[in-house]
């Protein structure tokens, strides 16, 4: 049995590092849409911290109820 040749080594070094290339590529995807910019006229929810308005009674992700916070203004 012959030893590999460049062009052989190259495509196995490519098959070999494909799959880590792609997954440094999904993490910086995932991690570049979890920064989102958020809005400061928005409330973070007491209970699952997403985004809501200052005037809800509750909360239109979990259900959480505002009790504290009905009818304020911002």
């Amino acid at each position: 049995m012959a030893a590999p040749g460049p062009f052989e080594l190259l495509i196995i070094g490519l098959v070999c590092l494909l799959p880590i290339i792609v997954g440094i590529v999904l993490a910086v995807v995932l991690i570049s849409r979890s920064r989102l910019p958020t809005n400061p006229d928005l409330a973070p929810c007491p209970d699952c911290g997403r985004q809501l308005s200052p005037r809800a009674t509750s909360c239109p992700h979990c259900g959480c109820p505002l009790e504290g916070q009905q009818g304020a203004n911002p």
